[in-house]
């Protein structure tokens, strides 16, 4: 049987190669982008991005999304511009930050939808690329990594917004990618979803049934666990997803924080920013479940007593 990745997350051995396929979708910019705006706030200091805007007449929204990484660079030239506003000379230190900033402003692979609404979970796929340890816990559903076709469309459909129909297919395909740079990554991930989830039907019994069979056999795939939290554990979480990425970055950062809340897309949290007691916090309720929820055996167990429920509904519903 496979070992729980968190019983030997601190070994690199047995795992398989990371085989990007020309049309994964992951976005490369993803740790770059952070990683320069990360350095980029270090360096502004107590300047205030007003004093930056008038020196590199940037709008304040744009050095914004720079300093938070959270979307591709147009132009390299653009950080060239700040770190001459800065003061910062040329040099090795300098050399580096652009190579950051070039790194950044690489376009999408073929397969990366853009416009699909879902930007922050494409941004997640390029992030789970770069890491070595995944934990997500999901409130409401299958965890989005493990879901089947069937299932992941009666997802979409039944909390898409009406106003953002329209979206909802690019939000499947980039589900899908997560799905496969997360299989084909070869990184461990631990996925801990609440028992009320498997109770709950998407679409109709057959599709909720076949993926909780699905479920099932994910919880002996290498480098993959699963964890149920049980309906008597309480938690005090108010997102529909939570993840920990544990990053392989040499001189960037060591982990970060993806959250979802309803229809809002994802927002990050890193550790030491302006945003650090949130993180802290998210970080905390993370590792309480983790150490709380039920470990494998009795994971399964929950998870083959969901699919018998189901069944015998599906009984007495064929029988009424």
């Amino acid at each position: 049987m496979a070992a729980d990745p968190l019983d030997s997350a601190n070994s690199n051995e047995n795992l398989e190669p990371i085989s990007r396929a020309a049309d994964q979708g992951a976005p490369e910019w993803s740790v770059p982008a952070a990683q320069l705006g990360r350095k980029l706030r270090e360096l502004r200091g107590g300047y205030t991005l007003g004093w930056v805007k008038a020196r590199t007449h940037f709008s304040i929204s744009k050095l914004s999304r720079m300093e938070n990484g959270q979307r591709r660079l147009n132009d390299p030239k653009d950080v060239a511009k700040i770190l001459d506003a800065l003061g910062m000379a040329h040099g090795p230190d300098r050399a580096a930050l652009m190579e950051l900033a070039v790194a950044a402003s690489q376009k999408n692979p073929p397969g990366f939808h853009r416009d699909s609404g879902a930007g922050a979970q494409q941004r997640l796929s390029g992030m789970v690329w770069q890491a070595w340890l995944m934990i997500a816990i999901d409130v409401n559903v299958v965890s989005g990594a493990l879901q089947t076709d069937a299932y992941m469309q009666a997802v979409t459909e039944a909390t898409v917004l009406p106003s953002r129909r329209h979206e909802a297919q690019a939000a499947i395909e980039a589900r899908k990618v997560r799905r496969r740079v997360v299989r084909e990554s070869g990184i461990r991930a631990v996925f801990c979803m609440h028992q009320s989830a498997l109770y709950r039907v998407m679409g109709d019994r057959r599709i909720t049934v076949e993926q909780l069979e699905k479920l099932l056999e994910y919880t002996v795939t290498p480098n993959i666990g699963v964890r149920i939290i049980p309906v008597e554990l309480p938690l005090a979480l108010q997102v529909t997803n939570l993840t920990l990425l544990h990053l392989d970055v040499p001189g960037g950062m060591p982990e970060l924080i993806y959250v979802e809340a309803g229809e809002r897309e994802g927002h990050y949290y890193y550790p030491g920013e302006k945003d650090a007691a949130a993180f802290e916090d998210y970080k905390e309720i993370l590792n309480s479940v983790v150490v709380r929820a039920c470990l494998r055996e009795r994971s399964r167990e929950l998870i083959r007593e969901a699919i018998e429920w189901h069944r015998a509904r599906m009984q007495e519903e064929s029988e009424g």
